[in-house]
């Protein structure tokens, strides 16, 4: 037997809903917006020697538009509970809007993805990068891709002790431990 949904279950739900996806707008937006979406042409425009390829913010985008429209689909339904309709079945309109929400951002995840890495890595062959193979640099890192201009950093050891996993300052320590290297 279940119990008829009210509207102060509907709310709390709502606000618990809400507080839940506070993280990820916080990961998505917080202080490291520039390191998530500007670091690939910032490493670009000061010509680091190694660079690192990075589209995992697809998944915070695709958890954004699900948290989002989860969220809007709460606050609808119980709008609806507090004028007393029922509308949560699969045939209204607020439900199929949710679904497509949805849809998109599976859309995000896993072509979206794949089609911002083949751009980022085509921008990184025009520059003159190419990859390094695998097992080389980022061993700590399965979803961030090391791009050099010199392939023999790809299997340089100081360089592999500082390229481990895919944090957004390890290029410029890479490009000033090269540049010490050649002053000396």
């Amino acid at each position: 037997m279940k119990t008829p949904m009210t509207t102060k279950k509907s709310f709390l739900g709502f606000l618990l809903f809400t507080i839940l996806l506070i993280p990820f707008f916080e990961a998505l937006f917080g202080n490291n917006v520039f390191n998530r979406f500007g670091a690939f042409s910032q490493q670009l425009n000061k010509h680091y020697p190694v660079i690192y390829i990075n589209v995992e913010y697809c998944v915070f985008i695709a958890g954004g538009i699900v948290g989002l429209a989860g969220a809007i689909f709460m606050l609808w339904q119980f709008v609806c509970l507090r004028k007393g309709k029922q509308t949560r079945s699969l045939k209204h309109l607020s439900t199929k809007v949710f679904v497509v929400a949805i849809i998109t951002s599976f859309l995000f995840i896993f072509p979206g993805r794949h089609i911002e890495r083949s751009q980022k890595e085509n921008i990184a062959r025009r520059e003159g990068y190419q990859p390094c193979p695998p097992f080389t640099l980022l061993i700590g890192s399965a979803t961030i891709d090391a791009w050099v201009k010199d392939f023999s950093l790809c299997n340089d050891p100081e360089v592999d002790k500082l390229a481990r996993y895919g944090y957004p300052g390890e290029p410029a320590q890479i490009a000033k431990l090269l540049a010490n290297r050649e002053s000396k």
